[in-house]
């Protein structure tokens, strides 16, 4: 067994662990022979674990997958290890569905998850629009560059306009400010099984894509004369990209630096090799999200914080650091 590959199945012993403990641990710790034995004899017990704990970890494992997928797919595509789904505004159009369904106060709560989910693809939409518009006709490949700017015009616009809505939303500023911090509480199965399967699909098949991210790294014309169709390959990986954040998003809000810095940690684990930091960054993303949500409804218990606090009170110094060791590799 290669180093890299024993660098995953650390990783996936990790992630196993993580999803055990954030199981048992809430405002009442549950030992497992307790689970084991309460689970079939105690009602309070038995709803605890699968009505409450269970379908919120589950959200918390695959959403931090999906982030930092969806992270790792951007970087790769734009060769730019600041990329990343809030960066070119797929955040922020999940956030004004989100901002919308609140002012308007729909009857059914569960339609915030459908309604930010739509915004966000049309948000991807609007953006792969404008930056197609920029590009010549005549290459085989969308610039990297101007997807970023198109992103970032796109998302300064959104963010203007949610800015907006915010002074607008009166009685519903309180719930707007707590689902753009990023949550998990109250998150059960609807919500889960309403998005499991577009992140289930998206995850394989970003696994399956990364031979081509091996050649795109290349560079775009060089991938081109080795036989990559490069822009069929940047519209799916945009789609696919925005697949994972939306649906990530439109789950628990808006949840900074995981798909950041995580697919950055997976490169310096694991190098620059897709087949490795793929799956690498999807098992450190749901090992992230499962720690920050565990600490977020522990750490003050009974009452809890958003835990996109908590990924960016433990995101942002390893961000620092990720800075600071770039710098010093480069002198």
């Amino acid at each position: 067994m290669n180093r890299n590959l024993k660098i995953l199945t650390i990783l996936f012993a990790i992630l196993i662990v993580s999803f055990a403990v954030s199981v048992m641990t809430g405002s009442v710790f549950i030992t497992p022979a307790a689970i084991m034995n309460g689970a079939q004899e105690n009602d309070v017990i038995r709803k605890i674990i699968f009505d409450i704990r269970l379908p919120r970890v589950l959200n918390s494992l695959f959403i931090g997958a999906a982030l930092s997928c969806s992270g790792i797919i951007l970087q790769s595509l734009l060769r730019n290890n600041l990329a990343e789904s809030g960066l070119l505004g797929i955040s922020a159009g999940a956030g004004l569905g989100a901002i919308i369904f609140f002012i308007f106060s729909f009857s059914s709560f569960y339609l915030i998850t459908p309604i930010s989910f739509v915004s966000a693809l049309l948000t991807t939409l609007l953006i792969f629009y404008i930056s197609k518009g920029l590009n010549s006709k005549y290459t085989n490949f969308l610039s990297s560059n101007k997807i970023i700017l198109a992103g970032i015009a796109i998302n300064a616009l959104l963010s203007s306009i949610n800015g907006f809505l915010l002074i607008y939303s009166g009685k519903s500023l309180s719930h707007i400010i707590f689902w753009l911090s990023g949550g998990l509480s109250g998150k059960g199965w609807t919500e889960f099984l309403s998005t499991a399967g577009f992140i289930s699909a998206g995850l394989i098949i970003s696994l399956f894509l990364s031979k081509e991210y091996n050649v795109l790294s290349l560079g775009s014309e060089l991938s081109t004369t080795l036989g990559l169709n490069t822009k069929r390959l940047q519209i799916f990986s945009i789609v696919l990209s925005s697949v994972l954040a939306a649906s990530a998003v439109s789950v628990a809000g808006i949840i900074s630096f995981v798909g950041l810095i995580v697919p950055n940690i997976a490169k310096l684990m694991l190098g620059a090799d897709h087949r490795y930091t793929i799956p690498g960054s999807i098992l450190l993303g749901g090992i992230f999200l499962l720690v920050s949500d565990t600490i977020a409804r522990t750490i003050i218990s009974p009452s809890e914080i958003p835990v996109g606090i908590v990924t960016s009170f433990i995101g942002a110094p390893i961000f620092i650091w990720l800075i600071f060791k770039k710098n010093n590799t480069e002198n």
